[in-house]
């Protein structure tokens, strides 16, 4: 009996033990973990854990596994003279006492709970880096013990799939991890909104390409190479940018860059005097599917402020500037010069009407979601970003003002729109009349389209 009680005793602390090293090893500061080891002089027997941390409390938890299994052995055994009745009866299920089981059970439970899980994931909290470092040959040591294992994690591998769980690296759980970091930190106060916006637009950056925050082809303003002193004086004086893309014959042959500054020697100069090709800086060019982390990098490396975006044609798509990119993270940059105006909305809604007016410039994604209150979900694609993108992609032509399109359960009806695009559009819901058929909450409309 006094063995099982020491045996039961030297489970507990091996459950107690081995749960810390694994809470520790699954959520830990690798920065704090790097400086207790390097306080330790520890950093050669820490560095393969920090690397595979995952692994190595995959074999911390076969062995608190094996101590709660020997826990709760140990308690049966030390029960079991409690289950029967004392009158020296067989042991059958008439003689047993099952409230003595239940307790059995329940103290057990109460066991595993308190030395695998409570006490265990307090201490990995606030000082699991700590018990990671004082114990790093133990750990390994286990690891080493438990590699003949190793296999079984073709089960782990199996259930995920199983249930569906996407393998994601681990560059993307790190992120995950960070966001879900910041979200409780903003619940708790720690975080302003703001602050986690600037860290999610941070961590965002390496998932978007220059197409996604670029300056469309069609609001570039440049000149020719051609045009004299006087008209590009005028130009950057109205435009309000300092750096200009100068092309012959149109966009797609850009030839440089002219910064405002290098037309200051000119200032008060004759026209017949000036050439503007010497003045013209190399041009960096980007491919629309760069990302966003990568074309920050060769902007810094380069030393330019913009770059010009090409698709895969060889043509001018659109240009890109370190504003851009920045303002991925801070939000909107109104510029000095630039008048004070509200921006106008993707879309104003108007819940009362059920309608919306939307910008054709509006992403899909953020539409839908706006869209959501009035029970409009238009159908997102690859082929289009924007609802000006699924106007035209669901008729086959730009349309003209006044044209009316009536898919995905609602009408849309174009309020503005050019010969090369549409800028702005009405979208409302479809009603159903008692026949069952689809009709606009507006009286004229036409089966599928109208001018």
């Amino acid at each position: 009996m006094a063995l099982l009680w020491v045996i039961l005793a030297l489970s507990l602390a091996m459950a107690f033990l081995f749960s810390v090293l694994f809470h520790a090893l699954r959520d830990f500061s690798v920065r704090k973990a790097e400086l207790l080891a390097a306080q330790l002089n520890a950093e050669r027997v820490m560095k393969p854990i920090l690397d595979n941390a995952d692994v190595y409390a995959r074999g911390m938890g076969l062995v608190r596994l094996a101590a709660n299994t020997i826990t709760i052995i140990c308690v049966a055994l030390l029960i079991g003279p409690l289950m029967h009745t004392s009158q020296g009866q067989t042991p059958a299920v008439q003689s047993i006492v099952w409230p003595n089981v239940f307790k059995a059970i329940v103290l057990a439970i109460a066991l595993i709970f308190l030395f695998s899980q409570l006490l265990p994931i307090s201490i990995a909290q606030y000082a699991g880096e700590r018990f990671m470092v004082r114990s790093a040959l133990l750990i390994r040591t286990v690891h080493f013990i438990t590699l003949p294992l190793a296999p079984l994690q073709v089960v782990d591998h199996a259930v995920k799939r199983l249930a569906g769980e996407a393998n994601v690296t681990e560059h993307e759980e790190l992120e995950e991890d960070v966001l879900s970091a910041v979200t409780e930190g903003e619940r708790g106060g720690r975080f302003q909104a703001v602050e986690r916006d600037m860290i999610e637009g941070v961590i965002e950056l390496g998932e978007k390409t220059a197409e996604e925050i670029m300056t469309p082809r069609t609001d570039i303003e440049g000149f020719e190479l051609t045009n004299d002193l006087e008209f590009i004086k005028h130009f950057i004086t109205t435009a309000g940018h300092s750096r200009i893309p100068v092309y012959e014959g149109d966009l797609d042959h850009i030839l440089g860059m002219l910064y405002a500054k290098d037309l200051i020697p000119y200032v008060g100069t004759p026209s017949d005097d000036f050439e503007l090709r010497p003045l013209l800086r190399d041009t960096l060019f980007v491919p629309e599917s760069k990302s966003v982390n990568e074309l920050l990098v060769e902007l810094q490396h380069k030393k330019v402020h913009l770059a010009i975006v090409i698709d895969e044609y060889g043509g001018t798509a659109g240009l890109v500037t370190f504003e851009d990119i920045l303002e991925q993270v801070v939000g909107e940059i109104q510029d000095e010069y630039e008048p004070e105006e509200e921006a106008q909305p993707a879309v104003t809604l108007d819940e009362d009407q059920r309608s919306a007016i939307v910008e054709a410039w509006a992403s899909m994604s953020d539409l839908n979601e706006s869209l959501a209150t009035i029970g409009v979900h238009l159908q997102e694609h690859d082929d289009y970003d924007t609802v000006g993108g699924y106007v035209m992609a669901a008729l086959g032509h730009i349309p003209v003002t006044g044209e009316r399109l009536e898919r995905d359960g609602a009408a849309l009806t174009i309020l503005d729109a050019e010969p090369t695009r549409v800028n702005r559009l009405q979208i409302e819901p479809l009603v159903v009349d008692h026949q069952g058929a689809e009709e606009p909450d507006t009286d004229n409309h036409d089966d599928q389209t109208s001018k």
